[in-house]
């Protein structure tokens, strides 16, 4: 379900862009939402291939690679501050 969350998210800003629209501060969801669903996919991957999760393979690059997802690009921390004061209008925490 949180692939399809992705990927639906995904696809309406793709649909957006395409019609002219600014992705906008709602572009920091979608980092964030990816980043760490990478991160989950490749641990569960780790997880289902047991042992053999200790050796060099895709998956163990792969998890490896996914654990700098929530910091390139923007940390994830800096994307939610974006995401609460812009998408929600929180106030700017000091």
């Amino acid at each position: 379900m949180r692939t399809e969350a992705y990927d639906a998210f995904t696809l309406q800003t793709v649909t957006g862009i395409d019609e002219g629209t600014e992705p906008g501060a709602e572009s920091s969801l979608n980092k964030i939402w990816w980043s760490e669903l990478d991160v989950e996919l490749h641990r569960v991957a780790l997880d289902l291939l047991g042992a053999d999760a200790e050796l060099e393979n895709e998956w163990s690059k792969g998890w490896q690679f996914s654990l700098s997802g929530p910091i390139y690009a923007g940390t994830n921390e800096i994307q939610r501050n974006i995401a609460a004061e812009r998408v929600l209008g929180l106030p700017r925490v000091k």
